[in-house]
């Protein structure tokens, strides 16, 4: 029997939340589609990891010890590949980090043949305001640091961002890139999803609004949600916040509910949902997907929002236009509560969302971002001579 190649994902930070975000599905998928012999490798950062029973079947998480860091490096990390590199066929990272450089050094060195594939899973916007892979604590300007990015990506196989804006701006950024990076957007299990709520008819959906996040963060701006929904006429629209409220922010709500208080009948905060069926339940219910972050790269609330159907209304963050088509499964606005509301209030009126769209946006989504469909592009890349 002809062995398996091997896929291996190096993310010491895993935790359970990540084996369905792309962390956890792209090597999923390499196993479940692409017939790879994949692995995530971390350290224990949870004392269980239930995902695994059945999110993601098959695929194998194998913990290392965190043994520290020098100058950047995690040392557990190191040891890993020098005893494991040659026998990995796929190395894959993710993000632009500098212990890359030594990563791909150490891998390359011990296994020439092996290819190496870094997810740079990048917020363009954030890279286009600081001009870096380093972000804001360094400037490229600088001539090490511009060494050491072009050394990264010599070294480096393959590379994927996911939209074609952020493809386009690298390339013109880094040159050298342009044979070398693909676009894939994160995507869901459409399989795991039917099996879950397999989405309803639009006849049977209700009038509900939706947020998913990490509600009152400084990234996830709800505050800037909550103003525009004090300025819409809902009528018989309900609006739920679904996710772990920051403990600060609750002082925020109480004061918003005291100036509103007819929203209390109208705006419901649900608090964290662990359940991914619960999750899934509340996408089907509802027809409108809000998200009024201040930057993001590709969050895994946009596939998941369109696979049920709804309607994506979003601030201008990186993956704004590619979710929505340019603007033909949503609606993109700026981060004004006035333009936010007038969006919200011409989507919740008669006859905007209907059945077309809804089957429209239901055929959208299946055929872009659902992960059976963007991994082959990936595996073809790999793959090729």
């Amino acid at each position: 029997m002809q062995k398996r190649p091997s896929f291996v994902t190096i993310f010491t930070a895993t935790e359970n939340f990540h084996l369905v975000k792309d962390v956890g599905q792209i090597p999923y998928f390499m196993y479940k589609t692409g017939g790879y012999d994949a692995r995530l490798v971390s350290y224990r950062n949870g004392s269980e990891y239930p995902f695994l029973n059945k999110e993601v079947k098959g695929l194998k998480l194998e913990f290392i010890a965190d043994k520290g860091k020098l100058w950047g490096i995690e040392l557990a990390v190191l040891g890993y590949l020098i005893r494991n590199a040659k026998d990995i066929d796929v190395l894959n990272l993710f993000h632009f980090q500098r212990a890359h450089a030594l990563y791909l050094f150490i891998y390359k060195l011990l296994n020439p043949k092996g290819k190496t594939y870094i997810k740079l899973d990048i917020d363009i916007q954030f890279f286009r305001n600081y001009n870096s892979f380093f972000f804001s604590n360094f400037n490229l300007k600088n001539r090490l640091l511009k060494i050491l990015a072009n050394y990264i990506i010599m070294r480096c196989d393959y590379f994927s961002v996911e939209t074609d804006d952020a493809k386009n701006h690298l390339i013109k950024v880094y040159p050298k890139l342009k044979n070398k990076l693909i676009c894939i957007p994160n995507g869901v299990d459409g399989e795991y999803i039917k099996s879950e709520a397999d989405p309803e008819e639009f006849a049977k959906k209700e009038n509900i609004i939706i947020t998913v996040g990490r509600i009152g963060t400084e990234q996830k701006n709800t505050a800037l949600l909550l103003g525009a929904i004090a300025q819409i006429e809902l009528d018989n629209w309900k609006v739920y916040i679904l996710g772990n409220i920051e403990p600060a922010f609750h002082e925020y709500i109480d004061s918003y509910f005291n100036q509103f208080p007819h929203l209390r009948e109208k705006v419901f905060f649900t608090g964290n949902i662990s359940d991914r069926k619960e999750l899934f339940e509340w996408y089907k219910r509802s027809k409108i997907f809000c998200l009024s972050s201040r930057y993001e790269g590709f969050p895994i609330t946009f596939p998941e929002a369109l696979y049920f159907g709804n309607y994506i209304i979003t601030t201008p963050v990186s993956s704004a236009e590619q979710i929505t088509a340019n603007g033909a499964y949503g609606c993109i606005v700026n981060q004004d509560p006035g333009e936010y509301a007038r969006a919200v209030q011409e989507a919740i009126s008669p006859g905007f969302l209907n059945e077309n769209r809804y089957k429209s946006t239901l055929k959208y989504a299946q055929n872009h971002y659902d992960w059976k469909f963007i991994i082959p592009e990936l595996i073809k890349t790999i793959q090729r001579a």
